[in-house]
């Protein structure tokens, strides 16, 4: 077991949930999943072509401000691979036609779980995203992780947007 992290949609963000006084515990796979896809990964400096079609830009503005803010995880100073995905670049994107957005949820989590490929705890990450049928500005998106023994497991998440229509 590992420590749960319960996700809030509506804040977007994650917490520890507290149970008789202590950390609430999960499954180790689901907080693996959940630090990797919600962590802030640091914005590339050029944006990939699925990038731009989905309205995704780097960071722009005065050094400083938070419009020129790359994010990322401050650990990622000491490691080649960076945590986390970059999820948050999606806040700035404009919801164009009903494919754009969710390939790139689908590209951005992939990119942020392959680390599990890598390391042997999966043997393979599909990620499959659409719009949800009964919240229009949100995203909804399953993760299945096929162990190395060929057993799965499935994770479903729902990513929300302020003021996108």
């Amino acid at each position: 077991m590992d420590i749960a992290i319960t996700w809030n949609v509506r804040e977007a963000r994650g917490d520890w949930p507290i149970v008789s006084s202590d950390l609430g515990l999960d499954n180790p796979l689901r907080t693996a999943v959940m630090v990797s896809l919600f962590t802030d990964r640091v914005a590339p400096v050029q944006p990939t072509s699925d990038d731009v079609a989905a309205g995704v830009q780097s960071p722009t503005g005065a050094p400083g401000t938070v419009d020129a803010d790359p994010r990322g995880w401050w650990g990622d100073g000491f490691s080649d691979i960076p945590i986390g995905s970059r999820l948050w670049q999606l806040k700035r994107a404009v919801k164009v036609g009903t494919r754009a957005i969710p390939r790139e949820i689908e590209a951005i989590c992939t990119e942020a779980l392959q680390w599990l490929v890598t390391d042997g705890v999966a043997q393979k990450v599909a990620v499959s995203a659409w719009w949800s049928a009964t919240v229009p500005n949100m995203a909804e998106f399953t993760v299945t992780i096929t162990e190395p023994g060929g057993s799965s497991q499935q994770f479903t998440f729902s990513w929300a947007w302020e003021g996108l229509t």
